[in-house]
């Protein structure tokens, strides 16, 4: 039987581990968030318990952690809020299924009895393979894994450039697992100072954390001359448009016209390289639609003529739709475009769609949402590229993301391939307003930056809009719902990282370790079946 303390123990983890992400972002306390479910475990009798506390940690984290959806689904998708509690529940529902799979295995491999280093280091593993099973299985849902609380964290987070965002979370995951062993044997042994299995694992954990604490500050130092060392720099200027997602909504395309048109104008005076534009700052299917279309490119003339007082005329990089017909069915694209005086030099169609937002998962099954997303049908998925930018008198590629595309890492890695030397993420977040959306998003930002080891740029419609450097620190940011232009030098970087020559192999070995886990499970149940 449950009771009151473990289910105590359940809410209690899952409110901390929450807690540890933005907007609160009380990110040490994800070094020990798990540490209450931990030990409820090892009071726990029978794997049923364990799978209905799992359920509880899992719907009440996730609930919160994105309770925002709620406030878009409200707001924009026009559904009443019971119905988009009822959908925020669906969706906790169906991602606490994979912490109930994690702790019930790790539950009957005995992993929270008698605490040790090598059960640390399966339960950390395991932990990272469902993460994985979690960003693949249905189109892949990447919100939300534990190693972006490190962002905050320097020392740890500079080991990303040879594991990626998994080795984050199968560091802080590690630690977790280790202040439960901690209070274990404080809890359970007299004078654990004394005891040799006590010794002998506190050294292995306080060795590898070292090991990682030490190749972090080594990094650091590194990046830091070598950023110094570094004498090229291009000029960038990141508009932040602010444009609220109702006029967006009813394609008020004067509207923006006109903001960007003013902020790009006051940005030629800093004479930048390059001007970014955030995703869909043109909510138009550019060259079909000829009279806005006409309007933009009287933008772009405007733009060059008062870029001929500066005496120099900056590349454009911009947020629109693209249209194609293909069979003569429509095929829209959200789509970067790269546009120099007045050529379009490249553009890139956005690969990995949002899930609810711009088409349905399963749409035969799940047909009744499809009121709730725009454009259903018609926005179509790209494919992986770089884009190439004309900058002194060379061509540079620079790695695109749209909005969601930057929760996954192995959508960068797979373009990073090609060594660009500068990541560009372009999003709308005014679908979130002031939640904790867009503060989550940018922290995956800051994650890329060092997995990538480059400058990192994300520009938001409204917010929040910054540069990165390799080291994953903030150089420059916007706050939310503000108009404004920001300035910023980045220096371009073409080495590839660990991460990006061999790839997510943390994230694999966690996921096979898992899959041969309840494979054994399964053969011993059917072999105490066939007794």
């Amino acid at each position: 039987m449950l009771n009151l303390v473990n289910l105590t123990a359940s809410f209690f983890s899952a409110l901390l581990l929450t807690l540890s992400f933005p907007k609160f972002n009380l990110w040490i306390v994800g070094f020990f968030s798990l540490v209450p479910l931990l030990f409820s475990f090892s009071f726990t009798k029978g794997g049923k318990n364990v799978a209905i506390l799992s359920f509880i940690f899992g719907i009440f984290h996730f609930s919160n952690l994105l309770y925002w959806l709620v406030y878009t689904l409200t707001k924009y998708g026009e559904l009443s809020v019971i119905f988009s509690l009822l959908l925020l529940i669906l969706l906790s529902f169906y991602l606490s299924l994979y912490y109930v799979i994690l702790f019930y295995i790790n539950f009957k491999f005995k992993v929270f009895e008698t605490p040790n280093f090598i059960k640390a280091i399966f339960f950390s593993l395991t932990f990272v393979g469902i993460e994985y099973f979690r960003g693949t299985l249905l189109t892949g849902f990447t919100w939300g894994q534990l190693g972006y609380i490190l962002s905050n964290f320097s020392p740890f987070l500079q080991s990303a450039d040879i594991w990626g965002i998994w080795g984050l979370s199968f560091i802080l995951v590690l630690a977790n697992y280790y202040f439960f062993f901690l209070l274990y044997y404080l809890f359970f042994f007299h004078k654990p100072w004394v005891n040799f299995n006590f010794l002998i694992n506190n050294f292995c954990f306080l060795a590898l954390f070292t090991a990682l604490l030490s190749y972090g500050v080594y990094k650091e130092n590194f990046w830091e001359n070598l950023i110094a060392k570094e004498e090229k720099a291009i000029k960038v200027s990141l508009l932040q448009g602010n444009i609220p997602q109702e006029m967006k909504e009813i394609n008020e395309i004067e509207y923006s016209l006109k903001v960007y048109k003013d902020l790009a104008l006051s940005s030629l005076r800093e004479r930048p390289d390059i001007i970014f534009f955030p995703e869909t700052a043109f909510p138009f299917f550019f060259l079909y639609e000829k009279d806005s279309t006409l309007k933009l490119f009287s933008l772009f003339n405007n733009l060059e003529a008062e870029a001929k007082k500066f005496n120099h005329l900056p590349v454009l990089i911009f947020g629109t739709f693209r249209l194609e017909y293909k069979k003569g069915n429509p095929m829209v694209y959200n789509s970067l475009i790269v546009w120099h005086g007045k050529k379009l030099i490249d553009f890139y169609d956005k690969e990995k769609l949002v899930p609810f937002g711009e088409y349905i998962p399963l749409e035969n099954y799940l047909f009744f949402l499809k009121k709730i997303v725009v454009g259903l049908g018609i926005v179509k998925p790209g494919f992986s590229k770089n884009i190439n930018v004309p900058l002194q008198e060379k061509i540079f590629k620079i790695t695109p993301l749209i909005c969601f595309e930057s929760a996954f890492s192995e959508i960068l890695r797979k373009r990073l391939k090609e060594s660009p030397q500068l990541i560009f993420i372009a999003t709308n977040d005014a679908w979130f307003d002031k939640t904790s959306a867009p503060y989550q998003h940018f922290q995956m930002a800051r994650v890329r930056a060092v997995e990538s080891r480059k400058y990192t740029i994300q520009v938001a419609n409204t917010g929040i809009t910054g540069i990165i450097d390799p080291l994953g620190e903030i150089v420059k940011t916007t706050q939310l719902e503000k108009r404004e232009v920001v300035f910023g030098e980045v220096k371009l970087f073409s080495q590839k990282t660990l991460f990006v020559k061999y790839g997510n192999i943390l994230g694999i070995a966690g996921s096979i370790t898992l899959l041969l886990s309840i494979l054994i499970l399964f053969l011993a149940r059917s072999l105490i079946l066939r007794d």
